[in-house]
């Protein structure tokens, strides 16, 4: 006698019991994947800060000389790095992760493939480089010899008040990195300590503790270069809240 096989099917329950077995998963490897990433974004530009600051140091003490990197504007100056300090890459000043970035790609902008355009002996500043917005923000006329603990370089959207801006910054306001006129570099969720709420920074020159991105460097606030995209109301003043 033949017997016909059936193959029994998931019941409706168990079909929810796994929907809801999947979604907890889900909830958990979301949030730690974000957070990977997020990290990996980070040592990203640990990296990009970290080369500029070295550029900037090759660029300014050459030898037993030294040379002042002064710009109108952050593409002149990251126009002098590429150089004096043989540093051309643009992604190193163009995160792909910044939400500014990948807006003006989106728009169909090209890639830039170099800071500057070389021909012979004489180069000028890539006009697709300059088309894009800078993921850094510089401190200008930085000198040579800066004082130990001078902020040279550090990503978009730091205001006055030690915090980062959600709208302008790189990682919004969750922090952001900071290189030094010594090559070193850090992460900052702010600039002021968590538990005194004083100052990471010193006035330039001085010992005393300032959260302020302006009164840490040579000139002030006015030797600040940045991308024109600011949208923060705070305006940037050098003496303290």
């Amino acid at each position: 006698m033949n017997t016909r096989k059936t193959s029994k099917g998931f019941t409706l329950v168990e079909l929810l019991i796994v929907i809801a077995i999947i979604g907890v998963l889900a909830s958990l490897i979301m949030p730690n994947l974000g957070s990977v990433m997020g990290k990996g974004d980070q040592v990203k530009a640990q990296n990009a800060a970290r080369s500029i600051s070295n550029a900037w140091i090759s660029a300014a003490r050459t030898g037993t000389k030294s040379r002042m990197i002064a710009a109108r504007d952050i593409y002149g100056w990251a126009e002098k790095i590429a150089r004096y300090g043989d540093m051309n890459e643009p992604t190193m000043w163009i995160l792909d992760f910044d939400v500014a970035v990948a807006e003006k790609a989106a728009e169909g902008a090209p890639m830039p493939i170099s800071v500057v355009n070389r021909v012979g002996t004489s180069s000028q500043l890539n006009p697709e480089f300059k088309a894009y917005p800078i993921s850094w923000e510089v401190a200008n006329r930085t000198e040579p010899n800066a004082p130990s603990g001078t902020p040279l370089v550090w990503s978009r959207g730091l205001k006055p008040n030690g915090s980062w801006d959600a709208m302008d910054g790189v990682f919004k306001d969750e922090g952001g990195i900071m290189a030094f006129t010594d090559g070193h570099v850090n992460w900052y969720a702010s600039m002021r300590d968590e538990e005194s709420r004083s100052g990471l920074l010193k006035i330039y020159g001085q010992t005393q503790r300032t959260y302020n991105i302006g009164q840490a460097i040579r000139g002030g606030s006015a030797n600040i270069l940045r991308s024109d995209l600011q949208s923060s109301e705070e305006d940037f003043v050098d003496e303290e809240e």
